[in-house]
């Protein structure tokens, strides 16, 4: 795992107005560009083992999506501010991005990854939608840590996961509603899968995402969970939890045949990482509490020489295919 990106210093002043670390570093598009590449290469390892699986026309693409991603996230989780002054440092970067989308992605922003995000989403025709409903996760962030039902927690998921599958498919060429549906099952599956391994780690942050009627259908109360107990209802419970992100992920296969083979091999890629959360929490009887469920490193080698094969294969069908078009 890469060290956190030194963004520099947000600047909140007692009128409520913000200046965001970042404002104006660079203006011209090969700066910004090269700004995100920097943050994308410098985070987690997980993206530059995905960045591998990337064709090299839209890898920049994928860069500033990420490094968008980024700065957002970090501002909504480690911004050394208040919630409710990280809430105005969000609505600061969703009006930055907002200036960058008027007039068809031709305004003025203040931010590099903006200016480098402008770009992309010109390029590859990507509405301001998904970008303002990541935000928006962020911000729930800030004033949600329950979810009442399941309704609320696919809610959640609908802006924090599903947004950047959308991302992905406009990149590739998608531009197709019913892909994105599918699209929507691998992303959601993909952040619960990501919550029930991260059960132990919220609970520290008084971030509870299992929905609280489904809690009490099986019987389980939130002083067991601020306790940390792990009996037969938590069990039962956490095992419902995790079948429902396989169905998921189930429903998710069916967009592999329909999309540009390469971008298949990144979702199978990460369909099998995420299965592969839910088999460990299985394989350790569902107590995620006093052990986080892992994914071995020779299961991740296993992953990645798999994931190798089948992309130069993919690459190989995707050039037959534009010879076929010329």
């Amino acid at each position: 795992m890469g060290e956190k990106f030194n963004w520099g210093e947000h600047q909140i002043s007692p009128d409520g107005s913000v200046e965001l670390a970042g404002y104006n570093l660079y203006r011209e598009l090969v700066e910004a560009q090269s700004y995100c590449t920097l943050i994308a290469k410098s985070h987690y390892e997980n993206f530059v083992i995905s960045n591998w699986f990337t064709p090299k026309e839209i890898k920049q693409h994928i860069e500033n999506i990420y490094a968008f991603c980024r700065y957002g996230d970090d501002l909504g989780d480690d911004a050394p501010f208040p919630p409710d002054q990280r809430l105005l440092l969000l609505q600061e970067w969703q009006d930055d991005l907002q200036r960058a989308a008027e007039n068809e992605w031709t305004g003025s922003a203040k931010h590099p990854i903006h200016i480098a995000i402008q770009h992309t989403a010109k390029e590859k025709n990507i509405p301001v939608e998904p970008f303002i409903k990541l935000i928006q996760a962020f911000k729930m962030d800030q004033s949600t840590n329950r979810c009442n039902d399941w309704a609320e927690l696919k809610q959640y998921c609908v802006h924090s996961a599903d947004p950047v599958g959308h991302m992905f498919l406009y990149v590739y060429g998608h531009d197709n509603q019913e892909m994105r549906g599918l699209a929507d099952n691998t992303c959601t599956a993909l952040q619960l899968a990501n919550h029930w391994q991260d059960i132990s780690r919220d609970l520290d942050q008084d971030r509870i995402y299992i929905p609280l009627d489904e809690m009490e259908k099986f019987g389980y109360t939130i002083e067991m969970y601020e306790q940390r107990v792990v009996n037969e209802q938590w069990r039962n419970l956490l095992s419902f939890q995790v079948e429902r992100a396989q169905s998921l992920f189930d429903e998710g296969r069916k967009l592999w045949p329909q999309i540009d083979p390469r971008l298949a091999v990144d979702l199978q890629m990460f369909t099998k990482g995420g299965e592969s959360i839910l088999k460990s929490i299985r394989r350790q009887k569902f107590d995620t509490f006093k052990k986080r469920p892992r994914v071995s490193k020779f299961s991740q080698l296993q992953m990645l020489f798999s994931t190798w094969r089948k992309w130069r294969r993919a690459e190989k069908k995707y050039k037959r295919s534009q010879q076929k078009l010329t």
